[in-house]
């Protein structure tokens, strides 16, 4: 079984970094960065060090160490990052309030599964969810519209997990 996480297009390294954390501490096997998505330094980085140094600074301010015990790749674009999981048998499911999602607390997810979130006020955007297998939402009860995407990234992957203990 394997959980990945794709943070796309996120532009708070603060929530990165509490992504990463709770990540880890829900047992997501790697994290993967798109886009303009704050990262660390990785392989073929062509961003200067003030830049990546910043970013690595700001994450761990939240990440508190999880960084470095849950592994990550950054992928320019996310159509790449989608075809290369379902190319290794994984369902991307994206995780956005929109008609026709599956409600998460419903669905129980397979052995490998990748789970995208997207920016704070844009989403996952509609190309996107197209392209993934399948695409979930957290009911909102309240009368506010959404949730920090860190809250809501938190709320997933613990139910992604207690879906697949479960099974």
């Amino acid at each position: 079984m394997s959980f990945i996480v794709i943070l796309d297009n996120i532009r708070s390294a603060h929530n990165v970094g509490a992504i990463w954390r709770t990540a880890e501490a829900a047992g997501a096997d790697q994290l993967i960065l798109v886009g303009t998505t704050p990262a660390p330094t990785y392989v073929g980085d062509l961003r200067p060090p003030y830049v990546t140094d910043r970013a690595a600074k700001l994450i761990g301010k939240t990440a508190l160490g999880a960084e470095r015990l849950v592994p990550f790749e950054y992928y320019a674009d996310i159509a790449t990052a989608i075809t290369q999981l379902q190319h290794n048998h994984y369902v991307v499911a994206a995780l956005e309030l929109t008609e026709g999602a599956i409600n998460i607390f419903h669905y129980t997810p397979p052995a490998n599964c990748a789970l995208i979130l997207g920016h704070e006020s844009l989403g996952v955007s509609p190309a996107t969810q197209a392209a993934c297998d399948v695409v979930l939402e957290i009911p909102m009860a309240g009368r506010k519209e959404s949730l920090n995407v860190s809250v809501a990234a938190g709320i997933a992957m613990y139910q992604l997990q207690a879906a697949k203990a479960q099974r």
